[in-house]
């Protein structure tokens, strides 16, 4: 809901070219140092020429009678923040409620809240860690969601609640411990199947350097349950399953202006039914940061992650892409950002029951943040954002425009 200092572009590409969830975009303003309780408001005007992602206009006439592919959005929101140190405990509470507005699409109107609440603790010179909730009830993205029959309202409803430890236990070392519950549930029928609760642990073990840089070896443990089955030609399929991970966690400054993460190593899952949906691979994801001068900054992320929590037609998907993104702070009021995204995308979990699908998205976006006060924020984004795939009815091609503005009391 809400991104620190300026528009994060590369999330802007990514979420403008799944759709709906655009609303992630916006900026906040800077209340003064010493505040508390922070209201804020803000409004996002878009115009996509493809908003419900069809591949074609006779998809679209197929879907809702018309074949008219754009349409226009006013999202409007309220909250409040609350941000509070006392002694060596911090507390932050942001609470955002939203009202969603299409001008073609008015069946897709909508009310969504997104909630977090955090507690980051300290006992000490030694223990500290993190208590946390988050919860978000939003329009599930258009480029995931293809509903029998039409495109309907499909709502999403998150939440994930998590507690973590850190001992350091020597200047150099360090262990953490973490428990992590993670709940989605979806309001469409059609993807039902995909609603999800998973309970994880982890464990890990930190080397500390003396920059601070740190390099880790984590271990995770996960349990997810799925409450509705999977229906295959009439065929009830459990989708529930365990997995396991070891990887290696680095943290590293190779530089005063640059610094590399990475998350990498073997995961292995098992299902409860049908064994050949199981898998043990490697996954990994390595991000870049670099900051070649005071007025300019550069981020490259590359992943290869198998995923489980977004699709009905799968168990699981392998994902592999890349990302690239830059900022220039051409005035200490205006900063100017551009993206290009890449994701290649295998339903690898389908094999069991037919021709495997492919995906392959792009997504290309160019922003402007200007702002003109410590408590106004005012962004514009423009995005591309294509997909090919196997299955034609997944292709798509759109374009967007969009306008926010947002103000903090």
């Amino acid at each position: 809901m809400r991104l620190s200092q300026s528009i994060n572009l590369k999330k802007a590409a990514l979420v403008a070219s799944l759709g709906i969830e655009f609303f992630g975009v916006t900026s906040h303003a800077h209340a003064l140092e010493g505040d508390v309780i922070r209201p804020y408001a803000s409004a996002t005007y878009l115009y996509d020429d493809n908003m419900r992602r069809f591949a074609n206009k006779e998809q679209a006439l197929l879907s809702t009678g018309s074949e008219k592919m754009a349409d226009t959005m006013l999202m409007t929101e309220v909250g409040i923040i609350l941000d509070k140190t006392i002694s060596q405990q911090v507390f932050f509470f942001d609470l955002g409620v939203n009202r969603s507005k299409f001008d073609r699409n008015s069946v897709l109107d909508n009310d969504g809240r997104e909630i977090t609440g955090r507690w980051n603790w300290h006992l000490g010179n030694f223990w500290q860690g993190n208590i946390q909730a988050y919860h978000k009830k939003a329009l599930v993205p258009f480029a995931d969601f293809r509903a029998v029959g039409g495109i309907g309202l499909n709502i999403r409803t998150e939440d994930r609640r998590s507690a973590d430890a850190i001992w350091k236990f020597h200047p150099r070392w360090q262990t953490r411990v973490a428990f992590v519950n993670y709940e989605v549930e979806y309001s469409a029928d059609a993807q039902k199947a995909a609603n999800l609760n998973e309970n994880s642990q982890e464990l890990e073990l930190d080397y500390i350097a003396p920059s601070t840089s740190k390099v880790g070896v984590v271990y995770r443990h996960a349990r997810g349950d799925r409450p509705v089955d999977q229906i295959f030609f009439g065929i009830p399929i459990n989708n529930n399953y365990s997995q396991n991970e070891l990887k290696l966690n680095v943290d590293w400054s190779t530089s005063a202006k640059s610094k590399l993460q990475f998350l990498g190593g073997l995961v292995e899952r098992k299902h409860d039914e049908i064994p050949s949906r199981d898998f043990r691979k490697f996954n990994a994801r390595t991000n870049f940061n670099w900051a070649p001068t005071g007025k300019t900054s550069l981020n490259l992320t590359a992943w290869r992650e198998n995923n489980a929590q977004a699709f009905v037609t799968t168990s699981y998907t392998l994902n592999k892409g890349t990302s690239l993104s830059a900022s220039l702070y051409a005035t200490s009021k205006v900063t100017l950002q551009g993206s290009i995204r890449y994701e290649k995308r295998d339903f690898e979990g389908d094999d069991v029951f037919g021709p495997q699908r492919s995906d392959k998205d792009k997504t290309f976006a160019l922003g402007l943040v200007y702002k003109p006060t410590l408590s106004l924020v005012l962004n514009a984004a423009v995005v591309h954002s294509t997909r090919e795939s196997t299955s034609q009815m997944f292709e798509y091609d759109s374009n967007s425009l969009s306008l926010t503005g947002q103000y903090e009391f």
